[in-house]
């Protein structure tokens, strides 16, 4: 059976797992997995600290050149403060971003930017637990959003698997469609262009 690497390597892409929900060691378990004395797993029954080199959600979920986001449940959230914050460096790195039973808000989170809310909708979509068929739209009268389309299933655990084909061939067209338009707009230098050019001077 695939998985995110196997598809991503069909598109030549990598994958980083970002778990933006695990930033503290809780000391207790910690102290059991170590074999701590029964006294200090005690005292320590209710702490947690920072995990080394972790940040926040927010702070955690950064980006590269090229990067699509698959953002399944919290992940979506933290997406969009992502976008909200750092709105250019976004913009500009993220080609496109499968959302699975997101719980971000488009209007409350993006305080009602136009541009971020067109960005969204040109670059993203979401997939939802339903009882409709695998990529058959799902209306959304809830929130301002991108297109919404069915998972597959009604199950939300089972959303991610039965719905990871089909995001990795929306964000492999997303990904032609960037390059496409890139290497339309690029000027590409000719002979002729070259000697007209030194003709003018």
């Amino acid at each position: 059976m695939y998985c995110c690497w196997d598809l991503a390597a069909e598109i030549h892409g990598g994958v980083i797992v970002l778990n933006p929900n695990d930033n503290f060691v809780d000391l207790k378990t910690e102290k059991e997995r170590l074999s701590f004395s029964t006294r200090e797993e005690s005292l320590a029954s209710t702490q947690s600290i920072p995990k080394r080199g972790s940040s926040s959600p927010e702070e955690h979920t950064s980006t590269a050149m090229n990067v699509a986001f698959i953002a399944h449940g919290y992940g979506g959230l933290v997406f969009v403060d992502l976008l909200v914050q750092r709105k250019q460096e976004v913009m500009n790195k993220v080609y496109s971003v499968a959302f699975i039973d997101s719980m971000h808000n488009t209007q409350h989170q993006t305080r009602g930017d136009p541009q971020i809310q067109e960005w969204i909708q040109k670059y993203c979509r979401e997939w939802v637990s339903n009882s409709k068929p695998l990529d058959k739209a799902v209306g959304s009268l809830m929130k301002v959003n991108c297109p919404t389309v069915s998972a597959g299933t009604e199950k939300y655990g089972l959303a991610p698997s039965c719905c990871l084909h089909a995001i990795f061939k929306y964000l492999k067209s997303m990904l032609k469609a960037k390059t496409t338009t890139a290497f339309t707009y690029s000027p590409v230098a000719t002979r002729s262009s070259t000697s007209k050019k030194r003709d003018n001077k």
